[in-house]
This record gives C-alpha cells, sequence and structure tokens, in this order.
C-alpha cells in the first residue's frame, strides 16, 4: 500500500474567470455605477457581464491570444472593470497602466511588457497622445467612449469600442485558463530607477480576492457599497474590483472625480459602506467637514495605506463619524494586501488607537521576517528593527525580464522598508531604508517624526528627509505644508517648542521649510525622492535653528 496518500478533492482551476462566473451568476441584480461629475449611472452585473461578452468577441475578431497583453489607460469606470473582468477570463493578460506617470515613462512600460492591445478611455486622450508615436509595436489601440474622439489620434491603429462592439454577441464561451498563467501585470512606481514588472496569476488573484472577503481583512460582502477610490491602474486597485465582484457588492466608480466636492456628492448620494484611500485623502476630507459639515456615518470602515496614518488622523476619523480606519501595508509585489492593523481581542491594556496605528497583523497566507545587516533573523520582540521580508501565496518571486537583488537566497522578498514585529505578530514598519536618518550614529524615523509633527493644530502635511550636516553627517529636515491662517516665518520655532517633551532631544529638527505643497507619486503618496531632488539642488528656501546640541535646555 501506497505510503502517500493523494486527495480524492476535484482539480478545478481557480482564476479569474471562476469569480467573474460566480459573480454572474448569483449576484446579477447587483449594480456598478458611474460617476460623470453631477450624477452616478447604475448599470447591473447582469449588463456589465453580457457587455464583457461583446469586449471579449470583439477582441477575439481582432485576433487575440491566450499570454497577449492588453494595456489599460483608463480611468476607475464600469468599462474599465468589463476589461477586467474580459481580458484575464479569455486567458490573456491584463495591464494597468498608470496614467499619471510621464508619456516616457508610460511607453518604457507599454513596451517592456510587450502589449499587443491597448484599451483608452477617451477622457484620457489628450494625455496619451505624446504617448502613441513611442509605442510601434501596439497593434491595436481601442478608444472607450465617445466613439468620435478616436479620430482625434490620427493614427491607423486607432479603433472606437463602440464601433467594435455593435454587432458582438453577448455572451461567449469562455476558455479554462491555467491557473498558473498571468492574469494581470502592474509596474511599481519607479520611485528608485525604472519601473519594474509583476505579473500576478490566475490563481493568486483569486486566492487575493478571496482574502479580501475574510472577516479580520477587508471583509467584502454582498451588503456592501464600495467607493471605488484605489486607483484600478495601481496594484488592481488594492484588489476591490475582483473581491467586490465575488462578493456581489455596489461600487461605484468615480472616474477623473476625485476632488472634494464629488467625494462629498457620491458619499451623500450612494451612501457606501466601505472605501480605501492614501492619507492625503483621508486628510482633504477630514478638512472639508470643518468648513462644511460631510456625514461619513455610513462607512462601516475606512481603509489607508500608501504611507503611515497618523494617530490624530485615526482619532478624528472616530471621534467625528465613529468610523474605524483599517491602515495597510502592502505593495505592488504583494498584490497588494499584506498585513492590516486590526486590533485584538486582548488589547493589553492599550487603547484601539495603539493598535491601528501599527502597520497590522499578516493577514492568512502571507509571512513577515525581519532581518539584520548581516542576514541573521532578528527577535520577534517589538523593539528589534531591521529589513523587513515578505513570503506568502500572492508575493511575486521574480520581476519581468529584470534581474535584480530584491529576493534573498532562500526565496524572500526584500521589501526596502525598515520595521520590527512584536510576539503577536503585528509589524510596525518604521521608515524605507533609504528614508531611515542616521544622525551622528543615532537612528530618526522619519515616519515616527512625521506622526508627532502632525499632531500640531498649525500642520496640513509634512515630509521628513535628511539633510547633509557637517557635524553630524545627517540632521531631519522637515519640509511642512501649513494650514492658511498660519504665519510660516514663525512657524518652525513653534513646531520646536512643541516638539521638545515629545520626542527625543536629538530628533528635534533644526532644518525647516516651509511650502505651498508637498509633491505626491502618481499613487497619492508624498514624493520624498522628488524632495530630495530639491534638496540637493538647492531649490528649496530652508531655515536654519539651532541644533539640537545648542538647544537651552
Amino acid at each position: 500500500m501506497p505510503n502517500n496518500m493523494m486527495s480524492t478533492m476535484m482539480n478545478t482551476p481557480l482564476g479569474v474567470k471562476t469569480l467573474h462566473r460566480f459573480g454572474a451568476r448569483h449576484f446579477s441584480t447587483s449594480r456598478v455605477g458611474d460617476y460623470d461629475g453631477q450624477q452616478i449611472h447604475w448599470r447591473s452585473y447582469a449588463e456589465i457581464d453580457a457587455n464583457s461578452a461583446r469586449l471579449a468577441n470583439a477582441l477575439t475578431r481582432l485576433g487575440i491570444l491566450p499570454g497577449d497583453r492588453v494595456g489599460t489607460f483608463m480611468w476607475n469606470s464600469t468599462q474599465h472593470l468589463e476589461t477586467y473582468l474580459a481580458v484575464p477570463s479569455l486567458g490573456a493578460v491584463l495591464h494597468t497602466l498608470n496614467c499619471r506617470l510621464s508619456a516616457e515613462h508610460i511607453a518604457f512600460i507599454i513596451n517592456h511588457a510587450a502589449d499587443r492591445f491597448l484599451m483608452l478611455d477617451a477622457r484620457l486622450i489628450d494625455s496619451f497622445m505624446p504617448v502613441l508615436p513611442l509605442i510601434p509595436d501596439v497593434e491595436h489601440v481601442i478608444v472607450s467612449g465617445t466613439g468620435n474622439d478616436a479620430a482625434a489620434l490620427s493614427d491607423p491603429r486607432v479603433v472606437s469600442l463602440e464601433s467594435l462592439l455593435g454587432d458582438a454577441e453577448a455572451t461567449f464561451p469562455w476558455p479554462e485558463p491555467e491557473e498558473n498563467a498571468a492574469a494581470g501585470v502592474c509596474y511599481t512606481s519607479g520611485t528608485t530607477g525604472n519601473p519594474k514588472g509583476v505579473a500576478y496569476s490566475q490563481k493568486t488573484t483569486y486566492l487575493h480576492a478571496l482574502a479580501s472577503r475574510s472577516v479580520d481583512s477587508f471583509a467584502v460582502q454582498e451588503r456592501d457599497v464600495i467607493l471605488m477610490l484605489p486607483s484600478m491602474f495601481h496594484a488592481n486597485a488594492w484588489g476591490f474590483p475582483y473581491s467586490g465582484w465575488m462578493s456581489g457588492a455596489d461600487m461605484v466608480m468615480p472616474g477623473p472625480h476625485l476632488q472634494g466636492p464629488h467625494l462629498r456628492a457620491m458619499i451623500e448620494s450612494a451612501r457606501p459602506t466601505l472605501t480605501a484611500m492614501v492619507p492625503t485623502l483621508l486628510g482633504d476630507l477630514l478638512l472639508a467637514d470643518e468648513k462644511a459639515p460631510l456625514d461619513l456615518s455610513c462607512f462601516r470602515a475606512i481603509v489607508s495605506g500608501g504611507s503611515a496614518v497618523p494617530s490624530s488622523m485615526i482619532e478624528a476619523v472616530r471621534d467625528r463619524w465613529d468610523v474605524p480606519v483599517i491602515q495597510g501595508w502592502g505593495m505592488t509585489e504583494t498584490s497588494p494586501m499584506c498585513v492590516l492593523s486590526h486590533p485584538p481581542k486582548d488589547l493589553n491594556g492599550q487603547t484601539e488607537t495603539y493598535w491601528r496605528l501599527k502597520s497590522g497583523r499578516p493577514v492568512p497566507g502571507i509571512e513577515v521576517r525581519v532581518m539584520d545587516d548581516e542576514g541573521d533573523l532578528v527577535e520577534q520582540d517589538g523593539t528589534t528593527v531591521g529589513e523587513l521580508q515578505l513570503k506568502g501565496a500572492w508575493v511575486t518571486g521574480s520581476y519581468i525580464n529584470e534581474e535584480t537583488d530584491a529576493f534573498t537566497e532562500d526565496g524572500w522578498l526584500r521589501t526596502g522598508d525598515v520595521g520590527m514585529v512584536d510576539a503577536r505578530g503585528y509589524v510596525q514598519l518604521t521608515d524605507r531604508t533609504k528614508d531611515v536618518i542616521k544622525s551622528g550614529g543615532e537612528w530618526i524615523s522619519s515616519v515616527d517624526l512625521e506622526d508627532v509633527l502632525l499632531k500640531h493644530e498649525s500642520v496640513a502635511e509634512v515630509a521628513v528627509v535628511a539633510i547633509d550636516d557637517t557635524r553630524w553627517q545627517e540632521r531631519p529636515l522637515a519640509i511642512v505644508r501649513s494650514k492658511s491662517d498660519c504665519e510660516g516665518e514663525a512657524l518652525p520655532g513653534q513646531l520646536r517648542s512643541f516638539l521638545v517633551d515629545k520626542v527625543a532631544k536629538f530628533w528635534v529638527p533644526e532644518y525647516w521649510a516651509i511650502v505651498d505643497d508637498i509633491p505626491k507619486t502618481s499613487v497619492g503618496k508624498m514624493d520624498k525622492k522628488l524632495l530630495r531632488e530639491e534638496v540637493a539642488a538647492g531649490s528649496l528656501v530652508i531655515q536654519k535653528h539651532l541644533g539640537f546640541g545648542e538647544v537651552n535646555d
């Protein structure tokens, strides 16, 4: 008798087609709405499923083959969702393109991924026109929106989606893609060099969506109304299009309308229960509420990620609307859900805010470890700091056509983030490797310093970066956007006094810059790379105060 018993379970491939058909079959009356700047136009899952079949038929007539890359240069919309469903279900590869990058970066990514087809939102034609001459190998550019707009591109490869779908059948014989085949491609933001491509498999896309439905992750469910604020061009909008569809949730697509008045209108009209956003956008909502009360009590949770969420913001959202903020840490390389800051059942004498300020605890399927500079595993004691490394079911094991040192010999992803893990498994990021400030042999966390500064009533935004110092090698430079009623010249002195009894004395910056705006990356994070370049170029007006060793105390 053999020693190794094999399973008796059916071998059913897991992938986008599986969740696509499940959502269409069981939630045909659930809705997805496009916001046009004035109102939301709703379509049923049944309509979207039929349109995804029409798109599949149209792409088949154009000669699409399994494995072909289909780029999307689109805002969050129902038509983008139809592409999300149709392309991977065909066995082709969905490649979402960041429409906020430069034309050169966009062209590099399209060419590097070898996109054969491209879906273009008509509202983005002006932005795309400089890209078109730089992508000679793309065979078809399909413009979604007003059909007449396609003519503005003056290229024989361009065709309107409406003309392709005119006589296309609303049913399609969906194939069964192999579960380890690529379903989607997303490129990193390229903040430290050229963007790097990550290929999500059919199986990992399904597993990530399934994990998003679990109670201690996003708990996506049929009764939810998801306000789709994460960009669908960035890490599959944090997976919400797939987990929402799998769950039968209603979804609201904002298109390009992400400004305060539009957010207010969508919230008042749809009364969403769940959304995700970067801290910058959450801060904008809080400021909007101060000017005119905003009712966010409809949300059961707001997920925030991309950068650390300050405690003042978590507490303000709780106090004003009784809504918990779920902080998340993830990367393009992790699909992106990785760790989430749900408080434990035993608070261990701490407040809920204490636990929500953590980067979070790994969701099932993800492993985290901390390694020191010598490559040794450090103790999981909540105090010992090192590089965070990841392994898991939906963590990439390589980049597309890219040699890199981002992976260890035993197969873990080196994140480039610095942090610690406590005995319960909660992760706390302290900084990016390149953002930790080493001053006179001591480490200063820019993240922690930013969090304290944001508690001052006059600070709207702050970014802390290292600046060269002849005595201490590096010192923190605090770059502050103040609230409109503040005196900029006096603010550094006020903030230095504010910090004295809140952080170690050597953390108090003597270098300050008061700015009208802090630049953001294409996904809404503070662009510290650009800020460091501005510091190096001398383009920031920097005030120098007494050094920490010279403070009269």
